[in-house]
C-alpha cells in the first residue's frame, strides 16, 4: 500500500484532472492553483474561467484515501477532516469545499464547508461526485456567490 504522502500527491493530481475536465466545452471551466504544502487547511485556490472580472474563485482542501468506503448507507469515503481545518475553512470570506479522492477508483466527491458547521468531518458523503453535471452546478454556485457581492474597493490609506 502506498505511503500517505504518495496517496496525497496522487489525490491532488486526480483532483486537478477532474476539476479541469472539458465536459463538452472548448476548454476547462476551472483554473486550479496549488497553494503549496505549507498552506494550512487549503490545497487549491480555483478560479472560474469565463466568468468575467473580477474573477470568481473558491478554495479546496483535497483529502485522499485508498481505504475505500464505509459499509453503512449512505456510503461515505473514508477520509477525515479535522475540526481545526473545518473551523479555518468556515472563516474564509470565500466559498470553501472539501474534495475527497478515492485513490483506487480515481473518483472525487465534493462537500461544501460553510455556515456554522464547526465539527470535524469523520467521513465524506458520496452524494456529490466531481462529475460534469456537478462541475456545472459548482461553477454556477460560485459565480452566484460573487455576483451577489460588490467587492470593488473604493478607498485606501495608500491612495495618491
Amino acid at each position: 500500500m502506498p505511503a500517505g504522502d504518495e496517496i496525497g500527491g496522487r489525490g491532488e493530481a486526480i483532483f486537478y484532472v477532474l476539476i479541469t475536465a472539458f465536459c463538452g466545452n472548448p476548454r476547462p471551466r476551472f483554473k486550479p492553483q496549488y497553494l503549496g504544502e505549507k498552506y494550512e487547511s487549503l490545497d487549491y485556490l480555483v478560479e472560474l474561467v469565463g466568468a468575467g472580472d473580477p474573477t470568481p474563485f473558491f478554495f479546496v482542501q483535497v483529502k485522499s484515501t485508498s481505504q475505500g468506503y464505509t459499509k453503512t448507507k449512505p456510503q461515505c469515503l473514508r477520509v477525515r477532516v479535522k475540526q481545526k481545518d473545518v473551523q479555518r475553512m468556515i472563516h474564509f470570506p470565500a466559498p470553501t469545499y472539501v474534495v475527497g479522492i478515492d485513490d483506487t477508483q480515481e473518483k472525487g466527491f465534493i462537500l461544501s464547508v460553510h455556515g456554522t458547521a464547526a465539527t470535524s468531518i469523520p467521513s465524506l458523503p458520496t452524494r456529490f461526485p466531481l462529475d460534469c453535471a456537478n462541475l456545472e452546478v459548482l461553477w454556477n454556485e460560485v459565480k452566484a456567490f460573487w455576483d451577489a457581492r460588490n467587492m470593488m474597493r473604493t478607498t485606501s490609506y495608500f491612495t495618491a
